[in-house]
């Protein structure tokens, strides 16, 4: 069924993508206009992520019907409508903001789990966040959410991730024998790779905070989605979630801390960020967005093999990744 849910939601998102580019065409709200701060050259259909969020909750809501979780259907339509919005209209960052935490206390307390995350240490041990959890979830939500959306800034980068991330949910879900995880990683993922035929540069599309915001979300909610079959995963998966996610996390982290360590304004609109720095040294957008989703996809792979094998693998994979971003970031021809 996983294999049937990738080929669905594929050419479903094809589909969709194709329909939207075609009814948007002509309608300047659309248009995503070339700036001093863009990677683009030339206007740009925005807002085609409204695609995925259709394809993923409807297949989401047909393959799991009543055990559908409720909190995260009503959290993604939310989030979905005030970014396809600000696509279309600019809405304030603070009531962005706003909805997103609004969204994200929503899905926390519903679930009644956070309560129980930790994250594995050594030996078995693993540090538990206790009375705390539910602020940190909350935080770590919002923060995925625009993580997601700050690192959507070049063709391709952010349909990659994502369906590096997809990959690691899938092996996931097997191997913690939960048919629900799979399914909505395969859906993910089919959905993505939908999307990147006309994001892949030079992309035809972009897709607009509709479609990274409910991606950031969509992740960083993973562990939280009840499973067709069972009880929902352990409380250790919520580090499961940062690892799929290494790249596009670190590189968000990482940047903030520097613009504040040099006194600049981070909460601007800016050209920061290390892919984006990448790029402006002259690299094509192809081989960047590549490489995240080579590396997402790498980090899945060991991921699931730690447990029966070894975390070396995954160690070096954690460690040298963002080490080779940021030479290739500040390396000079």
């Amino acid at each position: 069924m996983t294999i049937g849910l990738v080929s669905i939601s594929f050419v479903l998102s094809v589909a969709g993508v194709w329909i939207f580019r075609k009814l948007a065409e002509g309608s300047p709200r659309f248009l995503d206009i070339p700036n001093n701060r863009s990677s683009h050259s030339t206007p740009i259909t925005r807002g085609a992520g409204i695609a995925i969020v259709l394809v993923v909750l409807g297949l989401y809501v047909a393959v799991f019907r009543a055990e559908a979780n409720l909190a995260y259907i009503v959290a993604s339509l939310i989030i979905a409508v005030v970014s396809f919005l600000d696509d279309l209209f600019s809405v304030p960052l603070l009531i962005r903001l706003g909805v997103h935490f609004g969204v994200a206390s929503l899905f926390v307390y519903s679930s009644g789990f956070y309560s129980e995350i930790s994250v594995p240490w050594s030996d078995g041990a693993a540090f538990c966040f206790g009375e705390i959890a539910p602020f940190v979830s909350i935080l770590f939500i919002v923060w995925t959410i625009n993580a997601f959306n700050f690192m959507d800034g070049i063709d391709g980068i952010a349909g990659a991730q994502a369906m590096g991330a997809s990959i690691g949910w899938v092996l996931l879900g097997v191997a913690a024998g939960s048919s629900g995880l799979s399914f909505l990683g395969a859906i993910l993922f089919g959905a993505s790779a939908g999307f990147l035929v006309f994001n892949w540069q030079p992309a035809k599309v972009f897709m607009g905070d509709v479609g990274s915001t409910f991606l950031g979300f969509t992740f960083a909610i993973f562990p939280l989605i009840d499973s067709a079959d069972g009880p929902r995963i352990e409380p250790w998966a919520f580090s499961a979630t940062i690892i799929f996610l290494w790249l596009f996390l670190f590189d968000t982290i990482f940047t903030r801390f520097r613009q504040i360590a040099s006194l600049q304004p981070f909460w601007r609109p800016h050209r920061d960020h290390l892919y984006q720095r990448v790029v402006l040294r002259g690299r094509p957008h192809q081989p960047v967005a590549a490489y995240f989703g080579v590396v997402a996809i790498a980090i899945a792979l060991a991921f699931s093999f730690a447990g029966t094998i070894s975390l070396f693998p995954l160690a070096i994979l954690l460690i040298l990744s963002p080490i080779s971003l940021m030479l290739w970031a500040g390396k000079k021809d």
